[in-house]
């Protein structure tokens, strides 16, 4: 049976000024696939996912999300379509509680936030509901209806990472690219921020993960990529890839 492709990069590039920072890179994204990309600090890594994500907009080469050519569309578009993010820094709302937090990941794409319930008509007001119900079933998924409300900004590293986790899955994803999932995290929470991805994934949901936690990326990933100065170096099957001597020689002049 073949594989169903999801996302297919096509010689991306982007540019700052006369810097590649992508360089024509190309890859694809199988659907139900976990696809791990590694690389050192400047490989090109993040800019390449803001590429995807539509943060930075390809300056050459084309995107397609399903079949679809997403590569000049703006990222609510794209989150509409089922392919969203989350950020190496979460970007919760410190202020607003978790589950708040949730809520508002739920409003449109242009981000207009949900208005007071009073003045909402009784069919908003019962969408709502719905919302936050939903809110309240991921956050059991997540372990972290405990902290249901407690201000964001209190949480820890760990807990921040399944937050931002929490309000993609708001969003109904097909496709969840994670930036640094465990930076910054404790080993405890490593492995909790794995069993969920594992679990969302055996209920089909695709991922791409940027990680610089090679071994965590080896045991969560079904393929990896190892990016190296804003080009593909080694792609395959974790082990093969970690055990490349150019994969090595990039990290720790030859310790992986």
């Amino acid at each position: 049976m073949t594989a169903t492709t999801m996302l297919k990069v096509e010689a991306v590039t982007r540019q700052f000024g006369g810097f590649k920072a992508v360089d024509g890179v190309s890859l694809q994204l199988n659907a139900g696939e976990i696809l791990g990309i590694a690389g050192t600090n400047g490989a090109g890594k993040s800019t390449l996912f803001a590429a995807i994500a539509g943060q930075q907009p390809a300056d050459a080469g084309q995107i397609q999300f399903e079949g679809q050519d997403i590569t000049r569309m703006p990222p609510y578009r794209r989150a509409r379509l089922g392919l969203v993010r989350t950020f190496q820094i979460p970007r919760e709302f410190k202020s607003l509680t978790v589950h708040e937090n949730l809520m508002a990941a739920a409003a449109n794409p242009q981000g207009e936030r949900l208005v007071n319930a009073f003045f909402q008509t009784r069919s908003l007001r019962e969408h709502e509901a719905q919302l936050s119900a939903k809110a309240d079933r991921i956050l059991q998924f997540l372990n972290l209806a405990r902290v249901r409300d407690v201000k964001a900004g209190g949480l820890s590293g760990g807990q921040k990472k399944l937050v931002e986790l929490g309000r993609v899955l708001m969003l109904d994803p097909r496709c969840i690219l994670l930036d640094e999932p465990f930076a910054g995290v404790n080993p405890v929470l490593i492995e909790e921020i794995c069993d969920r991805v594992h679990e969302l994934n055996g209920q089909g949901i695709a991922f791409v993960v940027i990680e610089h936690h090679l071994q965590a990326l080896k045991s969560l990933s079904n393929r990896m990529i190892v990016m190296d100065r804003g080009s593909i170096l080694a792609e395959g099957d974790p082990h093969t890839v970690l055990d490349d001597p150019r994969v090595q020689e990039a990290y720790m002049g030859g310790v992986v």
